[in-house]
């Protein structure tokens, strides 16, 4: 097998990746239920460990360099340099300002800080409380990707919705539109759609979506979105962190300086099935008005021309440990 087929096996789950610097969330207001108590000297960044973000996951083929992923997916649009696009300009002096009113999140935000490829600690620094199920999984995809060479199918190969985590990860702007009933947030990649209805209750007509089934309060100034029925598995990062259909995700968004330019989000996994207790990861993002004409998403080039995703050696999940 030649080095370029190594690269583009481990690279196919990076699809359309953009690496931005990272930036130290503020300290997120309390701990969620079922989080450990901080760890000395406050709250890691954005599920990094203490020290930064990982170097590379283990085994990774040669042409992965410490510290960052492969030169640039196959097919990644034109412009996409070695190393990954440029990051963004600083936002133009005269750009519009955000909303002053802390409840409205309304407008153009990207995720500002260095991709995770794996979490694999909570926002406190601990490691994630798998149980054997989710434990075996995970070793199971991060062998396949980078020692089988073999990685699986996820929805991301498929240019579908992989679920909140991953698609907030990438450093792709998302703008979100709201009214009384409904908060919507459309994001460039995957044609990803998600929509969160206030004070209802969650659906019964057995219906399940990409996204899941959200609804979401106010407690103060912070949206406290509860989300559950997903239609598929998730994701959670690139190598496959897992949360199960019937995991339960809850999401609290707040805007976090006075200028209302930085959000926060910060997400609790409830997932019996993979883990022994719900655990948190935080994230930021920036206010991007600069960014609210989006490029197109042309997914379908990017994952690879007539083969589709098995062009890459992509194969199905055993599905004896999914939900």
């Amino acid at each position: 097998m030649t080095m370029h087929q190594l690269a583009t096996k481990a690279a196919v789950c990076l699809l359309a990746v953009v690496l931005a610097g990272s930036a130290l969330a503020q300290a997120p207001a309390g701990a969620p239920p079922g989080v450990s108590p901080g760890a000395p000297g406050g709250f890691p960044p954005a599920g990094f460990p203490p020290g930064g973000p990982t170097q590379g996951p283990p085994g990774a083929p040669a042409g992965f360099p410490p510290g960052g992923p492969p030169q640039g997916p196959p097919g990644a649009p034109a412009g996409f340099p070695a190393g990954g696009p440029p990051m963004p300009p600083p936002l133009p002096a005269n750009a519009p300002k955000a909303p002053a009113d802390p409840r409205n999140l309304e407008g153009t935000w990207s995720h500002e800080q260095m991709l995770v490829f794996r979490i694999n600690t909570d926002m406190y620094g601990d490691p994630l409380p798998y149980n054997d199920r989710g434990r075996h999984l995970m070793d199971r995809r991060v062998k396949a990707t980078y020692v089988d060479q073999l990685p699986v199918i996820n929805a991301s190969a498929e240019c579908l919705p992989p679920g909140q985590p991953w698609q907030m990860d990438l450093n792709f702007p998302f703008q979100i539109y709201q009214d009384k009933d409904v908060i919507s947030l459309l994001f460039q990649e995957y044609h990803g759609a998600w929509h969160i209805h206030m004070n209802g209750q969650h659906r019964k007509d057995g219906k399940r979506e990409y996204f899941g089934d959200s609804i979401a309060h106010w407690d103060g100034n912070t949206l406290v979105v509860d989300t559950a029925n997903y239609r598929r598995s998730l994701w959670l990062d690139v190598d496959g962190t897992p949360a199960s259909v019937n995991a339960h995700l809850t999401f609290r968004i707040r805007k976090v300086d006075l200028s209302g330019t930085k959000l926060e989000v910060v997400v609790t996994v409830d997932d019996p099935w993979y883990y022994t207790k719900p655990w948190s990861i935080v994230r930021l993002y920036a206010w991007r008005p600069d960014m609210a004409n989006f490029s197109e998403y042309n997914c379908e080039n990017q994952v690879g021309a007539k083969g589709g995703v098995s062009q890459y050696g992509l194969v199905p999940e055993a599905p004896e440990e999914t939900q």
